[in-house]
């Protein structure tokens, strides 16, 4: 009953703000040969929610209100100048290339053959200005309707499946241990990516695209800066947990090279936040990357290096130990591209190489995880007017080793509870070779298949993944269907073990931008299995969102969700609804108040019901009940304020404040319980936190 009615009152408001629109259309083309140019970037410069990208014919629509008709479009494409033209309807805009010392810069292939099947794209901008975000890449996934996280973590579930089934890519190189002071139960408060260096993240959140491997259930791809900048600029960081500085310099009129590095203390924020931040005894992290990157006319390449090294004090508490865990933790990866145009089609090489190495000490255990990842894919990509094709290899060489000491009994951690000395190896080998195929029946309808199938190995069994999509946008309406069968091989983050998954899943995204409200329907169906243990997610996502002025727009989205494991009572996606709301206001010029609101239901648990004492041990091992509990509703209110202030014409700062859980409910994350677990406490997520900084750029 509580679904109909949350159902019914965002079908009511969907019908009150409706309000009268002007459509506009318009092309854009290639200024040398006329042509029209697919995936163009149009967006209202005011308003950088409100945006299009062109068909396969170079073609836009754009629905913009009354408030939007003095407004200014922003056009954007790959290896072509950007170009600000007034906007109006009918107009078609010449977009010239870039010059390099007398050559045009070669334009190759979208780096994604499925992009019209994507769920969202999020551009560098709305990660900043998102307060969710915290100027984080993986959290402003997290703020999408298609994200199902449940902890406050950049671990991120999309639609009730396990984190482990959703694949981070950079560059089209898996990215893997990519969550900053991850504990031992996965959960990390903020991803390792610089936004500094991020162009674009593009989600699929479900079937994901057979152009990517060994993902069952979710893609969330990251393209670095292509643009080469006209002059060497600077940024510098101030902030209560960050002091970092960035330079980009240009090394000639086509490539670029990127510096940046990031120190992050804990003194300063914890003195603002001593209550909210209580269990935290300190953390650290100091990261360097260097990123080099161009394109001539024969060739385009990206070269990122990067390395941090963490360290993080917390207070553990155990019915049986209560004290410091202490960890700190080194990585570093290398991630090179290189593509090259061949006839009408490119051909593209990529490579990922990363190490990681995190210590573990807390009452009289200690013990180190080692992890090394290798990446090879050699990729081909055809476009012509009515299809394009995509082919590939890949490799992917996943290695752990854990060596230490670990408590026998989970139920005893004290400093005098025995041990057990553990030093095991994993290592998953994957080698799949796979075809993708997209044809355009019209500038409207798009169809998408492929097969992905792996080359086993002596100890391996053989499989195949295959998917098939379907793309209409008319108008105002844009209709993608989706099914397919996937496989994954990998190793679980926390412990080094090795894992493997199987999802079938079918889905539809249905959207409408019209009147001055854009909506957003999903439905989806999911029945996968993470190492023989079955599960299904299913349910629908609603998303509406308003702009009333140049001024004040709101958005707000709900997600039903049925979820269920066969393993699992307590699962942790269980939960039947997810909402969000967004809403900012801009008072001034240059001035910009957002509110956020997160509420979901409280996961489910199975209680303790006694404890049995173990003389041996001088220890009482809990006793769980059948039955199953859920944890209050969790609700989550943020602000967030910023000023960008333009001294001169090479100097602005951006100042920027936020708060965290502003009426500091204490949300509930579990319990712990005292030596006999005849009394419990309440373990909270994050309560009121205060954060606030500077940007620099220079």
């Amino acid at each position: 009953m509580k679904f109909k009615i949350i159902f019914s009152l965002l079908v009511s408001i969907a019908g009150f703000f409706s309000f009268a629109q002007q459509v506009i259309t318009g092309k854009v083309v290639d200024a040398e040969q006329g042509e029209g140019l697919i995936g163009a970037h149009v967006y209202l410069l005011n308003n950088w929610r409100k945006g299009a990208t062109t068909n396969i014919d170079g073609v836009f629509t754009l629905a913009i209100e009354q408030v939007d008709e003095n407004d200014t479009l922003v056009v954007s494409y790959v290896g072509f100048k950007e170009q600000l033209v007034p906007l109006s309807d009918g107009i078609t805009i010449r977009l010239e290339p870039l010059q390099l010392e007398g050559e045009t810069v070669v334009v190759t292939a979208k780096p994604l053959i499925a992009e019209e099947f994507k769920y969202m794209e999020i551009q560098k901008i709305e990660i900043y200005t998102n307060p969710a975000a915290k100027a984080d890449p993986l959290l402003a996934v997290n703020s999408l309707p298609s994200s199902t996280t449940a902890d406050e973590s950049a671990n991120i579930s999309l639609r009730g499946s396990s984190p482990i089934e959703t694949n981070v890519f950079l560059n089209n190189v898996p990215i893997y241990d990519g969550i900053r002071y991850s504990q031992l139960n996965g959960i990390g408060t903020f991803s390792i990516f610089n936004t500094a260096i991020i162009q674009d993240v593009t989600v699929f959140p479900g079937n994901p695209p057979l152009e990517f491997g060994n993902a069952t259930s979710g893609i969330i791809s990251m393209q670095t800066d292509e643009a080469i900048v006209q002059g060497n600029t600077n940024s510098l960081i101030l902030s209560l947990a960050n002091i970092g500085f960035s330079r980009e310099q240009v090394i000639n009129e086509n490539q670029s090279l990127k510096l940046f590095t990031n120190w992050q203390p804990s003194g300063p924020i914890k003195q603002l936040n001593e209550r909210a931040l209580e269990d935290i005894e300190s953390f650290t992290s100091n990261d360097l990357g260097l990123y080099w990157y161009g394109s001539t006319e024969k060739m385009k390449w990206k070269i990122l290096s990067y390395s941090v090294t963490e360290g993080y004090q917390f207070n553990f508490e155990h019915p049986t130990y209560t004290g410091i865990f202490d960890q700190e933790k080194q990585r570093s990866f290398l991630i090179s591209n290189i593509e090259r145009p061949v006839g009408s089609g490119a051909i593209s090489l990529n490579k990922g190489l990363s190490y990681s190495k995190g210590d573990y000490a807390y009452s009289n255990v200690a013990f180190s995880l080692v992890k090394k990842d290798l990446f090879l894919g050699l990729n081909y990509h055809f476009s012509s007017e009515r299809y394009s094709l995509k082919t590939g290899i890949s490799y992917d060489l996943r290695n752990s080793n854990v060596n230490g000491n670990f408590h026998e009994y989970y139920f005893a951690l004290g400093e005098n509870h025995p041990t057990v000395d553990l030093n095991e190896s994993a290592t998953v080998r994957t080698l799949e070779g796979y075809g993708y195929f997209k044809f355009y029946f019209s500038d409207k309808l798009a169809f998408g298949t492929g097969l992905r199938k792996n080359l086993p190995f002596e100890e391996d069994e053989s499989y195949l993944s295959s998917q098939a999509n379907l793309s209409f946008s008319e108008d105002e309406w844009t209709i993608t269907a989706g099914a397919g069968v996937y496989n994954k091989l990998g190793l679980f983050e926390n412990t080094g073990e090795p894992f493997e998954t199987q999802n079938f899943q079918k889905s539809i995204d249905i959207k409408r931008d019209k009147d001055g409200l854009e909506t957003a329907l999903s439905l989806f169906d999911k029945k996968g299995e993470i190492n023989g243990e079955e599960y299904t997610a299913r349910g629908l996502e609603i998303y509406t969102n308003y702009r009333f002025s140049q001024k004040l727009g709101m958005s707000g989205s709900i997600t039903l969700l049925d979820a269920s494991s066969e393993s699992e009572s307590d699962y942790t996606y269980d939960l039947s609804y997810f909402i969000r709301a967004n809403a900012s206001y801009m008072p001034g010029r240059l001035w910009t108040i957002e509110a956020i609101l997160v509420a979901r239901e409280g996961s489910s648990y199975s209680p303790i019901s006694s404890a049995v004492y173990r003389d041996n041990l001088n220890a009482f091992e809990p006793v769980y009940s059948n039955t199953s509990l859920r944890l209050p509703h969790y609700a989550n209110i943020g602000l967030s304020v910023s000023k960008i202030f333009a001294v001169s014409e090479d100097l602005n700062l951006i100042a920027f404040a936020s708060l965290n859980n502003v009426v500091d409910r204490p949300n509930i994350r579990g319990f712990s319980y005292n030596f006999d677990y005849s009394e419990r406490n309440r373990n909270l997520f994050s309560r009121r936190t205060g954060y606030l900084g500077v940007v620099i750029n220079f």
